[in-house]
Order: structure tokens, then C-alpha cells, then sequence
């Protein structure tokens, strides 16, 4: 629960960011398993120029025991 709770907060200061300065077309919300078995959040900044993607503000956790992680996922995030 926590990390989901500071995930979020990171990700909205991410967003506010981003929002703030206008430097990128679009975010996207992106998780995916690193090799150590870890479930990972981060926040994908697209460049508008190039579509060059950016990843801040991760953050990994393990899975609570006798869970495993979901898909690996991009979505926009909601605008």
C-alpha cells in the first residue's frame, strides 16, 4: 500500500511538472518486471520532436509473497 501510495505522488509531481513547463507532448503511465522479479512504475515524458521517451520517477517493489507481476503496460496518462 505504501508503494503505491508514493508511486502516485511521484508521478503526479512528474505530471505537474511537465504540465507546468510544457516541454513535451504527451506522458504516459508505463510498468513493466525488471529482471530481478520487481514490479516497476514510472512516468514516460515523448519529446514532441523526436518521440524520444524519457522514464522518471520509478520506483520497484516486490510483489507481496504468493503474488506475481501483471503484463507490462504503457497508457497515457488521463488528461
Amino acid at each position: 500500500m505504501r508503494g503505491n501510495r508514493r508511486t502516485a505522488l511521484a508521478g503526479s509531481a512528474v505530471v505537474g511538472m511537465v504540465v507546468l513547463a510544457g516541454c513535451a507532448d504527451r506522458s504516459e503511465v508505463v510498468t513493466w518486471t525488471d529482471e530481478h522479479g520487481r514490479v516497476c512504475t514510472g512516468v514516460a515524458v515523448v519529446d514532441s520532436d523526436d518521440g524520444d521517451r524519457e522514464v522518471t520517477s520509478i520506483d520497484c517493489d516486490y510483489p507481496p509473497e504468493g503474488r506475481t507481476p501483471g503484463p507490462t503496460t504503457w497508457k497515457p496518462l488521463p488528461g
